[in-house]
């Protein structure tokens, strides 16, 4: 239950995030350049108490394993006063105390100094909590510096996205908009990309990968990196296939598209926050063959012999056969865009696209 708690509770701390960041990006944009985006203090407030509240899960984890053997009182005294992840959030409330004050006073002010301001608090915040990160406690500066690249470029795009897909109130210019986040979403991909897999390489070797897919961990980096095949197609939906529609004054909203784009992102949100209750692999665990088979439902549960294990894939035709049907679902999902299906058909077809590739990578699993 807790492990399910802290997950949702990440994946909503990382949109409280995004839609900070992206409302005071948008307050730096030409009004010729966006749709009309309307976020009420309200809104944004809560955002700045979801941070609060949802950031304080990791450390209300390390309280609930402590508080078996210790009283209350001394258990929170010790975990925010002497682990990096309390003090971590204490500044980070410090700050939001800080964010909420400034969203009530100087917000609605035009002057672009205060979304600047705005986004500097925001940053700050990223760098409490990339401090406390798993690449920081092993890798130092090096680590905390790759974090903190990674998520606040995934916060910065995502932040647009949010934005768009759910506060603007217009279509109006969108192709203006477009023209600008299209290079942007590029650029902050190539960033996440590369960064990602740094981090990755801090957990394991890359070329291990596979064999990570016998631990939780694994298991939740796998169904994130799957979950990105329907985000690229819904960025080609948005990014090209919209733009020509759009072009041509075609009646198509966009909204519910970049919706559905949003709705991804957040189940990615939730696979890295699954990612963070893990214990990363490091390459050095010793574990039963049936553990990986277990984990796909392929052998029930029973007893193995602990063994260094290694995966490969190899190629059958059930792995063949749903590796297939996934690329035809990813087909129908961009297919039906063209032909107006509505778009919570193109949604099932995406989330069909990533159970299909799951089956087809689990098929074609063997270890020895």
């Amino acid at each position: 239950m807790m492990m399910l708690l802290s997950t949702i509770s990440e994946a909503f701390l990382y949109a409280c995030f995004a839609l900070l960041m992206g409302s005071f990006i948008f307050s730096l944009i030409p009004e010729d350049l966006k749709p009309t985006i309307v976020v009420s203090k309200k809104a944004k407030l809560m955002a700045v108490a979801g941070i609060a509240v949802f950031s304080f899960m990791p450390v209300f984890n390390i309280m609930i394993y402590l508080l078996e053997e210790y009283s209350f009182l001394y258990v929170l005294e010790s975990v925010l006063l002497t682990f990096e992840i309390g003090k971590a959030w204490i500044v980070t409330i410090v700050i939001t105390i800080f964010l909420a004050v400034f969203i009530c006073l100087f917000d609605d002010r035009n002057s672009p100094a205060y979304p600047i301001l705005g986004i500097g608090l925001l940053l700050a915040m990223v760098a409490a909590m990339s401090w406390t990160t798993h690449s920081h406690a092993v890798y130092g500066i090096q680590g905390f510096i790759t974090h903190f690249i990674h998520f606040g470029t995934v916060i910065v795009w995502i932040g647009v996205l949010t934005m768009v897909a759910w506060f603007s109130i217009n279509k109006e210019n969108w192709i203006a908009f477009l023209s600008w986040f299209h290079t942007m979403a590029v650029f902050c991909f190539a960033i996440i990309f590369v960064t990602g897999l740094t981090l990755m390489s801090y957990s394991m070797t890359i070329t291990e990968y596979p064999n990570s897919w016998m631990q939780p961990y694994g298991q939740s980096l796998l169904i994130k990196h799957l979950l990105i095949l329907p985000l690229i197609g819904y960025a080609f939906i948005n990014g090209f296939l919209m733009k020509r529609k759009l072009r041509v004054k075609e009646n198509v909203d966009p909204r519910p598209w970049t919706r559905l784009e949003s709705v991804i992102v957040l189940f990615i949100f939730a696979a890295t926050g699954a990612m963070s209750q893990q214990e990363p692999p490091h390459n050095n665990v010793l574990l039963s063959k049936e553990t990986l088979l277990q984990a796909f439902g392929i052998l029930p549960s029973s007893e193995g012999s602990l063994v260094p294990l290694t995966v490969e894939l190899v190629a059958n035709y059930k792995g063949i056969s749903f590796g297939i049907l996934a690329i035809a679902f990813l087909a129908i999902s961009i297919y039906s865009f063209i032909k107006k299906m509505p778009p919570i058909f193109s949604f099932i077809m995406s989330i069909l696209l990533v159970l299909c590739a799951l089956f087809a990578i689990s098929f074609s699993v063997i270890a020895y």
